[in-house]
């Protein structure tokens, strides 16, 4: 990676100043500090420091390099090329309309058409004294020549497919949209105890496969394995035989889907990371597990999301009204009354809702937080004074200071708040549909759903970073939706699950695989649901436990076994990649035995777990080229 020589890092700066600062003398006042969940005294206390207070922020990102493109481009390596040469420039045409008719040359039409359409954008957008008008006409002639030609071998479903945006191909949500919890249906609402804190509870009986809520997130991030293989902006894979890799206009770390995603990108968060952006791509070994579900690319996003004034790229000096802790009205201002307001996640005040477990984080973590908020304070100045220099020259150390706060508690919010973007690849060998990591996001309605270990929801990742949470199993009216924060009895022992909530999240999990303290693999007995009450069958009495009602087993088990031939057959589906026909079968076996199975019971568990199967089929999917 090409990066400016002598410069500050975010990794060297965090590693050297903690060194410094790591002293008892410190850590005795920073440790009060951290107790009393004051940010911004601690980030006082790190600007007071000399390294801190003369950090000067400087370029550290993968700039483009005309020598290098010009080579690639001689090796025939089209898209490496296109992404090392200046933007608008005759050489960055003649690489695109070359990678054009490449793409025609072995067949690939629906690349060859979507360059084209991304050629002919930058061409209506560039300024024209960059390239000599004569070549301007040239490269739009092989464009519209190609193109057509494209249209004509492409048929006409292909290419209408094509022109759906990705938000129309979201599932909806079951029934009625919830008027308080836009993204969430009303088939669930907003409740509040002080044991489980915020949580959702159903309204209404649910069936499994409902879909509860389709999130929207308030910031993003992408991770570095993914950079060069998904588009920053929507996150679909770049991977297949369709998707085109477009660059940035100004660094060669990230890739887009179209011109599109790399304009929206640009204008709402791109253009002020783009520069620094090599911070956000150097591994560092200093206190690894401190900070290690920190993502500090989604909490310089998250600040950038809500600090600046989008039309004039300066701070919003309301937003650092916010984060000041002496000012009781701005903080005032950002809290949600549950009862009147509307519950949007594109509202900045769910994020500021957000638990951030502030006090009970150990001082040293807080600390790294800190040295690394007042770093991403600095860059968005920098990058702020970058693009305008005149609106920005006046910003001073208490604007930075209140900058870094925000930083430090978004940055402590991801810790406990962030979920997964995931992107789902089909093993060829195993036929499974497997789960990758591609980016982080903040979903503030998902956030409302509390933890269980046995969850009745289950999550999935689309295009734009949409997530859709859907019910696994039956959910009675009045009882908690759960979701799995990563701990899953299945694969988790119960001692090990309790730790990992209880360091990461400060709880103790209450669920019923808890409790009971259930073993997976279970046995292959089962126990059969009274129809009249819900409660266990004595299959030997054939008489329900609790309301003593005499049961018809044979009946019972005739139904089951037919039913489970169903589920058999989906799975045979599933693996031959009919996962639409198979979901159908999974979802009326999943229902009858809803009604007449007590989990935990293995035929549940794999219904279960076939169902998620056929929903990682339909979400961000990858599937390679061949």
């Amino acid at each position: 990676m090409t990066y400016f020589p002598t410069r500050t890092s975010l990794g060297q700066f965090s590693n050297s100043l903690y060194h410094v600062l790591d002293t008892k003398s410190f850590m005795k006042q920073f440790s009060q500090y951290s107790k009393d969940g004051d940010r911004h005294s601690m980030i006082e206390m790190v600007m007071q420091a000399e390294q801190a207070s003369k950090l000067e922020i400087t370029p550290l990102f993968n700039c483009k390099d005309n020598c290098k493109a010009q080579e690639l481009y001689k090796n025939a390596q089209f898209t490496e090329a296109l992404f090392a040469v200046t933007a608008n420039t005759s050489l960055f045409f003649e690489i695109i309309t070359t990678r054009i008719q490449h793409w025609f040359a072995i067949g690939s039409y629906i690349k060859c058409y979507k360059d084209c359409n991304y050629a002919m954008a930058t061409l209506n957008t560039m300024t024209k004294s960059n390239v000599e008008v004569e070549d301007v006409r040239k490269y739009e002639a092989i464009c519209v020549k190609m193109k057509n030609q494209c249209i004509k071998l492409l048929n006409k479903n292909k290419l209408k497919e094509l022109n759906i945006n990705n938000v129309e191909k979201l599932p909806k949500i079951n029934g009625t949209s919830n008027k308080k919890l836009i993204c969430c249906s009303d088939a669930v609402t907003f409740a509040h105890k002080i044991v489980r804190g915020r949580h959702l509870i159903a309204t209404r009986n649910i069936k499994v496969g409902s879909v509860l809520i389709v999130d929207k997130p308030f910031a993003f991030s992408t991770d570095n394995q993914a950079l060069l293989t998904n588009c920053l902006h929507c996150h679909i894979s770049l991977e297949s035989h369709e998707n085109i890799k477009i660059p940035c206009l100004n660094c060669q770390s990230v890739c887009f889907c179209s011109e599109n995603c790399c304009k929206e990108a640009w204008d709402n968060y791109h253009k002020y990371e783009c520069s620094i952006f090599g911070n956000f791509m150097e591994i560092s070994n200093h206190v690894k597990a401190a900070d290690e579900r920190s993502s500090s690319l989604l909490a310089y996003r998250t600040t950038v999301a809500k600090a600046i004034n989008k039309q004039f790229c300066t701070l919003d000096l309301e937003f650092l009204d916010y984060q000041n802790a002496k000012c009781r009205n701005g903080e005032k201002s950002l809290e949600i009354d549950m009862d009147i307001d509307t519950y949007d996640p594109l509202d900045y005040r769910t994020v500021y809702s957000l638990e951030t477990h502030c006090c009970e984080a150990r001082p040293n973590i807080n600390l790294v937080r800190a040295i690394k908020s007042v770093y991403l304070a600095k860059c968005l100045v920098y990058t702020l004074k970058k693009i305008q220099p005149c609106a920005n020259e006046t910003v001073d150390s208490q604007q930075i200071v209140l900058l870094a706060a925000a930083m430090m508690r978004h940055m402590q919010a991801i810790n406990c708040n962030a979920y997964e973007i995931v992107e789902n690849y089909r093993n060829e060998t195993t036929k499974v549909w497997e789960p990758r990591n591609i980016g982080g996001a903040i979903y503030t309605s998902v956030s409302l759903v509390n933890h269980g270990c046995y969850p009745n929801i289950v999550r999935h990742s689309y295009p734009g970073g949409i997530v859709v949470v859907r019910s696994l199993r039956f959910i009675e009216k009045g009882s908690e939706i759960l979701d799995c924060y990563g701990p899953h009895f299945i694969g988790d022992p119960l001692s090990d699950r309790q730790q990992y909530l209880k360091e990461v999240y400060n709880f103790i999990c209450t669920c019923q695989s808890c409790i009971d303290d259930w073993k997976f693999p279970f046995s292959n007995e089962i126990t059969l649901r009274c129809n009249f009450c819900g409660s266990a069958v004595d299959s030997i009495r054939s008489q329900c436990l609790s309301c003593l009602r005499k049961i018809d087993i044979h009946k019972l088990n005739n139904k089951l076994m037919k039913s489970v031939k169903n589920r058999v057959m989906a799975t045979s589906k599933m693996y031959e990649g009919y996962y639409l026909e198979a979901l159908t079968l999974l979802l009326d076996h999943g229902r009858l035995i809803d009604k007449i199975l007590i989990a935990p019971c293995n035929e549940i568990i794999k219904t279960q777990q076939s169902t998620i199967q056929c929903y990682n089929s339909m979400g961000n999917i990858c599937i390679k080229k061949c």
